[in-house]
């Protein structure tokens, strides 16, 4: 069975009520799906940087990462220096994006790399041969 890494754009497309097919998918391939800490990081920080006047939804927001944080808990990797190290040589590899975007998708590919998963995105032409890790587009 491939096992996969959860992109964080894919990831953070799971909260919109519109995501409801995607979730399907990923409900009936749960046991070969992933996370990075980085992509927690990510969407965390996406949180908290919500304006007040949106307190309800930011409300709603961390309740649904929590939940999903709780139910992915023992899939969750770690950043640890093999990865660092990993992503550090990746990031001469990433040339489009901001200089963060880059640094955290090379950190997801060294992850998706480290622990042998393919890399599930919904970001066509975002990760390519540089990867040397199975990319799936859904």
């Amino acid at each position: 069975m491939t096992t996969w890494l959860i992109d964080t754009a894919l990831f953070k497309m799971l909260a919109s009520p519109k995501a409801a097919s995607l979730r399907n998918w990923l409900e009936a391939n749960d046991a070969s799906l992933f996370l990075s800490a980085a992509s927690l990081t990510e969407i965390a920080a996406g949180i908290a940087k919500m304006p007040a006047s949106q307190s309800h939804r930011a409300q709603a927001l961390r309740a649904w990462f929590d939940e999903f944080a709780t139910r992915y808990a023992d899939r969750i990797h770690v950043v640890d220096p093999e990865i660092a190290t990993r992503a550090g040589a990746l990031l001469p590899s990433l040339r489009n994006g901001y200089p963060r975007h880059r640094l955290h998708d090379a950190l997801l590919v060294a992850t998706a790399q480290a622990h042998g998963h393919g890399l599930l995105t919904r970001r066509d032409g975002v990760f390519g041969p540089w990867t040397q890790t199975p990319i799936a587009v859904i």
